[in-house]
């Protein structure tokens, strides 16, 4: 109501669109067109409190869609197909069209909601992440009790035949029957010893590699003769009448290393027994033995001509029960539970060395192991 006069058909209950011509019509009728510079200034004061820069136009057209009057407020052309456009109708009588075309509204949103968007994926790579090392974990938790459970097997089957020998001989000496051959007592007895040590074996070296990974080994180096130590062991091999072993050893003058004698024997017999073990069927086994000095450090490195290793299991096989089996055509005619190449791994790092391997399968393996050379505590230089 305008000096006593009514807005005819304004009604609360209509909507905002349809009582605003309805007040255009109004003002039309009482000679107060619709400023647009107005609308202009009204807009940017508004838009300022949300935007700190909006780029926009607005125009006026009449019925017939002519334009009539235009504010551009753009700093460069508005790109049509990003662009935001509402149009809404002035008036009923005699009808005009203000139109509000916003440049790239999406710019502004996305700008606003930057943040939020950060965080959100943040959050997602994030769960995401932990979904995955859960899977993993839960993953590795699987390949680690199925490896305990091989090795369990694996243990249980090597001690089995031990003890049923043992067991076996026991109760026949306890017999009587032998009292009077004394020879065939004396191979009962043998073969009794030499099960208990070969049980006693298994349990040191488990127990070896336990203390090395918790590091309460104790390793007490000296300086050990190389070719004594070499020489020991293959006459041990070289009486092996299941297999014939032939060595090639060329240590090229050096002499000594320094290492526990009893752990880096361990270590040498490992990797023969290896060698020895996964030879090629119906084979003699061909172990290269060599060593070189190369300043502080000595080199020593022994070659087969075996069965060689698969290329995914050559970085896993110094991992604990890690056996590389693909060409064995009958797995149960090579024992062990896959400690041995741990256990090398475990004494070579234990005496401050590095060991890696070469190999191709069906062809060689070659483990090259690096120990320090130190003498009464210093450090004793070679040149190459």
């Amino acid at each position: 109501m305008r000096e006593g006069k009514r807005i005819e058909g304004y009604d609360f209950e209509n909507d905002n669109y349809a009582n605003n011509r309805i007040f255009q019509d109004f003002l039309h009728n009482e000679n107060y067109p619709i400023s647009l510079e107005k609308v202009d200034s009204i807009f940017k004061i508004e838009s300022t409190k949300s935007y700190k820069h909006l780029d926009f136009s607005l125009s006026i057209t009449d019925s017939l869609g002519k334009q009539t009057n235009s504010i551009s407020n753009v700093s460069k052309p508005i790109n049509k197909h990003l662009a935001y456009q509402e149009t809404i109708q002035l008036r009923n009588i005699a009808p005009e069209y203000i139109t509000l075309v916003i440049d790239s509204p999406y710019k502004i949103i996305f700008g606003k909601m930057l943040l939020m968007l950060i965080g959100s994926v943040i959050v997602v790579l994030f769960v995401a992440f932990s979904l995955i090392w859960q899977i993993m974990i839960i993953n590795k938790q699987e390949i680690i009790a199925k490896k305990r459970q091989d090795f369990t097997h694996s243990m249980i089957h090597d001690m089995k035949n031990p003890v049923a020998s043992i067991v076996s001989g026991i109760a026949s000496l306890k017999t009587g029957k032998f009292d009077d051959k004394p020879q065939v007592k004396e191979k009962y007895y043998t073969i009794i010893t030499q099960n208990g040590d070969r049980i006693l074996r298994l349990v040191n070296k488990v127990l070896e590699v336990a203390n090395l990974e918790n590091m309460s080994a104790v390793i007490t180096k000296t300086s050990v003769d190389l070719s004594d130590l070499l020489t020991e062991m293959t006459d041990k091999y070289q009486t092996n009448k299941a297999k014939h072993v032939f060595f090639h050893i060329n240590l090229n003058g050096v002499e000594n290393i320094y290492a526990d004698r009893h752990y880096i024997y361990e270590v040498f017999d490992n990797l023969i027994d290896n060698a020895v073990k996964y030879t090629k069927e119906n084979e003699d086994a061909d172990i290269t033995i060599t060593s070189v000095q190369k300043r502080n450090e000595t080199q020593i490195s022994f070659k087969d001509l075996g069965i060689g290793i698969a290329d995914k299991y050559q970085k896993i096989i110094f991992e604990k029960f890690e056996r590389s089996m693909d060409v064995i055509s009958d797995p149960r005619k090579i024992s062990g539970f896959g400690l041995g190449l741990n256990f090398v791994h475990q004494v070579i790092k234990a005496h401050g060395g590095t060991i890696k391997m070469n190999s191709r399968l069906g062809s060689y393996s070659e483990f090259i192991i690096n120990l320090p050379y130190k003498e009464d505590g210093n450090d004793k230089t070679f040149t190459d």
